[in-house]
């Protein structure tokens, strides 16, 4: 095979691989967050008291989480270090 039909080949296995990519992270960042109903008991007086606004997107409920970190609840922090959010 030359040098020529290699590289066209590799270009387009690349481009195929980019396009997957882009289109798994869109698709994760479309689906909804699933929260518990354990994950709400703990989180939602401090999503009312603080973040109201954002409700009920849950996304937008923990982007507030991240602005008013030092006043939410201890329990709430449990329950979101669970999910891998500090």
């Amino acid at each position: 095979m030359s040098l020529r039909i290699s590289l066209s080949i590799a270009a387009c296995l690349l481009l195929c691989a980019t396009t997957a990519s882009t289109a798994a992270e869109q698709a994760t960042e479309e689906q909804p967050i699933r929260v518990s109903a354990r994950a709400k008991a703990a989180c939602m007086p401090d999503a009312v008291r603080l973040c109201r606004d954002a409700m009920p997107n849950v996304k937008n409920v923990l982007v507030c989480f991240g602005q008013h970190r030092e006043q939410i609840s201890n329990r709430c922090r449990v329950v979101l270090a669970g999910y891998g959010l500090q």
